[in-house]
């Protein structure tokens, strides 16, 4: 049973059950008193790193300060989180709430702000108001794609860059299905990163792209950079890599988004309700991006 330090601070101790061998854990029987013990903290960073993806089930009514300290305490900088210090900004992933990004359509992988170096560290969602059947949240692991790379394409890869925009759809729509989303921003914003990406925090090699936001490959033709990224592709999502976060109210998932990628099936405005609560780390409102306008490949 939980109780409180001389600090005012939880003492929570929980369990946790593997998703995969490779990433992604639930985190079973943590008490939502916020501030975290230091031991707490530690363990629960500890596994942060190790597994990429905390799933917590069964949080209803768990509210915006709860999520945003668990996030900035799993995606930040120092686990010293002051929850009377914490920027609270809500943002909804919605087909139903006017305000809500991402109305419809399907997502393909990605990590968000993969053109703003380090400018997402950590993304966590919460089942607000779900209807069923839900669509699912799919997820692969960025550094067990990069590891399991078969030997040739590793030799294609090995030392070049990839550069990234907020969405690169337009370069490969040909090959895209007609429900996929597309996010148009008013000014194109540009990030050269390696392809083999460390990790800023863990140092874990990464696979550093994606069918959304990569817009080419360095040194190669047009030709040559989409089929390079196919390749990719095709070892990067395949199916038996994939794990698919099934939604219920109450869920609250946290994930490394520079570690992972991750992906949705399409969402219909007039389908089940789909209301999902999402924190930022860092906030948002220290990045200038502008707002965004969405659009299907299809219309």
């Amino acid at each position: 049973m939980a109780g409180r330090n001389n600090n005012g601070e939880t003492m929570s101790r929980f369990e946790t059950r593997d998703l995969r061998p490779e990433f992604g854990s639930e985190v079973i029987g943590l008490d939502r008193s916020i501030p975290f013990d230091p031991e707490t903290r530690r363990e629960l960073r500890a596994l942060f790193d190790a597994r990429g993806l905390l799933v917590f089930r069964d949080l209803s009514g768990s509210d915006m300060r709860f999520q945003t300290y668990l996030s900035e305490l799993l995606g930040g900088d120092t686990d010293s989180v002051d929850p009377d210090e914490m920027t609270v900004f809500e943002m909804l992933v919605s087909n139903r709430e006017e305000r809500g990004g991402a109305p419809f359509g399907r997502l393909l992988f990605h990590s968000d702000m993969m053109w703003i170096e380090s400018g997402c560290t950590a993304l966590s969602l919460y089942g607000q108001t779900i209807s069923q059947p839900t669509i699912p949240t799919l997820f692969v692991s960025a550094s067990h794609a990069w590891s399991t790379l078969p030997a040739d394409l590793r030799q294609r890869v090995e030392g070049r860059f990839a550069v990234q925009v907020q969405d690169a759809t337009a370069q490969r729509s040909a090959a895209i299905p007609a429900d996929v989303l597309v996010s148009t921003f008013a000014e194109e914003v540009r990030l050269r990163l390696p392809i083999g990406y460390a990790h800023p925090r863990t140092g874990e090699t990464l696979l550093y792209v994606c069918p959304q936001m990569t817009h080419h490959i360095e040194d190669l033709d047009y030709a040559e950079s989409e089929a390079l990224i196919e390749a990719l592709s095709d070892h990067y999502y395949a199916e038996d890599q994939i794990l698919e976060h099934a939604w219920r109210e109450g869920d609250l998932l946290v994930w490394d988004n520079i570690a992972l990628q991750h992906a949705r099936p399409n969402v219909r405005m007039e389908g089940p309700a789909r209301t999902l609560r999402k924190v930022m780390v860092p906030c948002p409102t220290k990045f200038a991006t502008g707002m965004a306008t969405y659009s299907r490949v299809g219309d």
